[in-house]
């Protein structure tokens, strides 16, 4: 399946939901087969498939899913829906034109609300374990740090993050699911004290 290119600010804000955002990676999971609203409502663990006819319908719309088939059960209209990509990137001109920060944001809430779900996930189910130092015990890695850098040190830096980007080409048999979120920005210091 090829590469979706987001190109326009609804799109974004569609894909931002977290819900929405949910949708897509289950649907992912088995991209060949059609999904009903109720498959996926079992999928998520949803008791009402009638929560999702709405962001279906949304994404749908915005065209992040289409029906790949229908057929009448019980007098009634029944879809499957399909994605039609398995990997999403953001066209860099929507943000930077985006007046106001409304994409920015949405972008950030879903990822961050997402790595925060799956790490409080992961706790629970015993596979994170910070009261370790051992990292092999401990399994995850969570820092934030500031520095000043010149213009080759931030090179330097993007260079790594995207070799860390690369992590999705070592998808291993048998090996255990992890995630990774990185951010690397440039901070606004104004008014504060630690220039």
């Amino acid at each position: 399946m090829p590469e979706m290119v987001i190109t326009d600010v609804e799109q974004l804000k569609a894909i931002s939901d977290p819900l929405r955002l949910r949708i897509i990676e289950a649907m992912a999971e088995a991209p060949i087969r059609g999904w009903t609203a109720k498959e996926i409502a079992a999928r998520l663990g949803i008791a009402k498939q009638t929560k999702l006819y709405h962001h279906l319908a949304t994404l749908e719309e915005r065209g992040f899913i289409r029906v790949a088939e229908t057929r009448v059960v019980s007098g009634i209209v029944e879809k499957r829906y399909a994605v039609v990509a398995l990997s999403f990137r953001v066209d860099r001109s929507i943000l930077a034109a985006n007046a106001g920060g409304d994409a920015m944001s949405g972008i950030l809430d879903a990822i961050f609300e997402k790595a925060r779900d799956e790490i409080l996930a992961g706790q629970r189910a015993g596979l994170i374990d910070m009261s370790t130092e051992d990292f092999e015990r401990r399994r995850m890695a969570l820092w934030a740090t500031h520095a000043r850098l010149s213009p080759a040190s931030v090179k330097k830096v993007m260079r790594l993050i995207k070799r860390l980007n690369e992590i999705d080409d070592l998808e291993e048999p048998g090996g255990s699911a992890y995630g990774l979120v990185v951010a690397f920005y440039p901070r606004d210091t104004e008014g504060t004290t630690d220039r």
